[in-house]
């Protein structure tokens, strides 16, 4: 018990000195105290250096699993991706297969439409021709002898109107005019007496127009441009001077003045002479200067030809107004093959090679509704019986 006491007593040391300030009293644990703390003290720190390690391993094996996991979510992903993309793939294939399904779809479409509308041109086509052809074998069964008169005269009329306005021949398309006017005559019958009167105007209408000859007036510009080396360019010519009275001395003395006064005049006259001239001096031309003036002329009488048949009036003036001015220019009028050629330029340039033709005959409307009326007529005719 003594032992226990003194054990567990503390060893207090008493400051002996006479110091104010004792140190610190320091209680000194026993060895058995001090060996427990220290084993208590290392088995607390292996409990955390395996507390410590268990953690590492611990966030080792998350951290792997982490990563397993992360890999996996990635080739997840990865193939999650490839998958949209292919199905992106795809569905743009799909739309550009649609796509390219409904242009053809809607070319297919125009076509037909457009053979719809061919067809349906053909089938007006076709019909109007029906039309005529029934028409026509209507016209033949119920016609009369006299309504085959009447088919000459509109044929004669259309022609007239094509050799008006085509070829413009207006007598031959008189012609025609009289030829139906007979046909007609032939017929006698006076409801057609209208028709007549519209014939015999038109014939007259025709007979009134200036008489045209474009043939004859083209024959005769060629005869002339096949004269043109033949005509006589206007040379250097002087002409001469016109010869004056000569004064003369009288010998009578009572004539003194007027002898003076004429040779006073004689005296001035030697030192400055004037000759006076009725003509200009015409320069003389280079042999390319007359080249040129005869391709010049060859070409107005080319345009005038050219111009007569299409009746174009006003070229024609111009050209052959040029090629006289030309002949009066430069060349030589005196000479009797020039002077004709140039008379006959004048000539020709007061000729008409228009004429203002009817814009319709008045025959024709008139003969078209006289057999449509009798068309009709026969038509009913023949429904009744």
């Amino acid at each position: 018990m003594t032992d226990n006491k003194n054990n567990n007593e503390a060893v207090i040391e008493t400051n002996t000195s006479g110091d104010e300030n004792p140190p610190p009293v320091v209680e000194q644990l026993p060895e058995d105290k001090k060996t427990k703390g220290n084993k208590t003290a290392i088995f607390i720190g292996v409990l955390a250096l395996i507390f410590s390690l268990s953690l590492t391993a611990l966030a080792v094996y998350f951290y792997q699993q982490y990563q397993v996991l992360s890999k996996q979510q990635q080739a997840e992903i990865v193939q999650l991706t490839g998958k949209l993309s292919s199905q992106a793939d795809k569905q743009n294939n799909q739309t550009q297969a649609a796509l390219k399904l409904k242009n053809q779809l809607e070319t297919q479409v125009e076509q037909v439409n457009q053979q719809l509308q061919r067809v349906k041109n053909e089938n007006k086509l076709y019909s109007s021709d029906l039309q005529a052809l029934q028409r026509s074998f209507s016209e033949t069964t119920v016609r009369h002898p006299n309504d085959w008169i009447l088919a000459e005269v509109e044929y004669l009329v259309k022609l007239a109107g094509r050799k008006i306005w085509l070829e413009k021949d207006t007598a031959t398309a008189t012609a025609l005019l009289f030829a139906a006017d007979q046909r007609v005559v032939e017929l006698s019958d006076a409801s057609l007496s209208p028709l007549r009167a519209a014939l015999l105007e038109d014939i007259n209408s025709l007979e009134a127009l200036p008489k045209r000859d474009p043939d004859g007036v083209v024959l005769a510009l060629s005869s002339l441009e096949r004269r043109i080396d033949k005509l006589v360019v206007a040379g250097l010519t002087i002409p001469e001077k016109t010869a004056e009275n000569q004064a003369e001395v009288s010998s009578d003395i009572n004539d003194w003045q007027a002898n003076l006064t004429k040779s006073w005049d004689s005296f001035v006259e030697s030192i400055v002479v004037i000759n006076k001239r009725d003509r200009a001096v015409q320069a003389l031309l280079s042999p390319q200067q007359s080249w040129y003036l005869r391709e010049n002329l060859r070409n107005d009488l080319a345009k005038a030809e050219f111009a007569i048949y299409r009746e174009q009036q006003g070229i024609y003036d111009a050209a052959l107004h040029s090629a006289s001015e030309l002949l009066s220019g430069y060349y030589d009028l005196t000479d009797s093959n020039t002077g004709h050629f140039h008379k006959s330029i004048q000539r020709l340039s007061k000729r008409k090679i228009t004429s203002d033709y009817p814009d319709q005959l008045k025959s024709a409307p008139l003969l078209d509704s006289i057999i449509k009326k009798r068309v009709k007529k026969s038509l009913a005719s023949s429904r009744v019986e």
